[in-house]
C-alpha cells in the first residue's frame, strides 16, 4: 500500500463485486417470482430491468478496469504523475574479455528483445530493450530516449566528467491523489526508462 488514497479504489472494486452478487441474486429472485406468481418464465418488463442492471455493471466494470489496468501513463497530465531523473557513472565489467560497459543478450521468439547488463559502483543491473536504450558516439540522447525530458546541461556534464560512460534513469511515479487512488496507483511507480551511455560500439559485448 503506497498511499491510503488506494483504499478508495479497493472500496470501489469491493462495491462492484457486491453489486454483481446482488444483481445475479436479484435476477434469480425476480425470475422465480415470475414463475410462481404468473406461471411463466419470461416477461419484457423483467428483461428490461435485467438489461438496465447489466448495463450499469458493465459501464462501472469498464470504468474501473480502465482506471486500474488500461491507463497510458505517457498521456497523463503533470498533475497526475511526477518524473525524476537519476544519473550515475557506469563501470567496466570484467565478465567479458576485453572488459565492456554493457553486455547484450538477445531473447528468442518472433519479436525478440535484448537484455542489457551493466554495472555501477557496487551494483549490477539488468534491463530490457522494452524500457531501455543504449546510446553512443556524439549523441547521448537518441530518438527513443528523446520522448523523455532530459537536462541538457546535466547530460553534457556527465559526458565530460565520465568520458561518455554513464547511465540515466527516468522514473515516473503516480502522485498521491484521489484520482490515482481510484485506479490503485497512488504513490506507485508508473514507468522506468534507462539510457545506457557508452563511448562507442567496442564497449558493448
Amino acid at each position: 500500500m503506497k498511499s491510503t488514497w488506494n483504499l478508495i479504489g479497493m472500496g470501489l472494486w469491493l462495491l462492484l463485486l457486491i453489486y454483481l452478487i446482488w444483481m445475479v441474486h436479484n435476477m434469480r429472485v425476480r425470475r422465480l417470482k415470475l414463475i410462481v406468481k404468473e406461471k411463466r418464465s419470461f416477461s419484457w418488463q423483467n428483461l428490461g430491468i435485467s438489461a438496465v442492471e447489466l448495463v450499469v455493471f458493465l459501464l462501472a466494470f469498464w470504468g474501473m478496469s480502465y482506471a486500474t489496468f488500461l491507463q497510458d501513463v505517457s498521456k497523463l497530465k503533470t498533475n497526475r504523475v511526477t518524473e525524476a531523473v537519476h544519473y550515475e557513472p557506469i563501470v567496466l565489467s570484467t565478465e567479458t574479455d576485453p572488459a565492456a560497459y554493457v553486455t547484450v543478450k538477445t531473447g528468442n521468439g518472433r519479436h525478440p528483445i535484448q537484455h542489457y547488463t551493466y554495472y555501477t559502483k557496487g551494483e549490477k543491473y539488468q534491463v530490457s530493450s522494452n524500457d531501455a536504450t543504449v546510446t553512443m558516439g556524439d549523441h547521448p540522447i537518441n530518438l527513443v530516449a528523446s520522448t523523455y525530458k532530459w537536462d541538457k546541461k546535466k547530460v553534457k556534464h556527465m559526458d565530460t566528467r565520465y568520458q561518455k560512460a554513464w547511465v540515466g534513469v527516468v522514473e515516473t511515479t503516480y502522485k498521491k491523489t484521489f484520482w490515482n487512488g481510484i485506479g490503485l496507483h497512488a504513490g506507485r511507480l508508473a514507468n522506468r526508462f534507462t539510457v545506457i551511455r557508452i563511448p562507442d560500439q567496442s564497449f558493448m559485448k
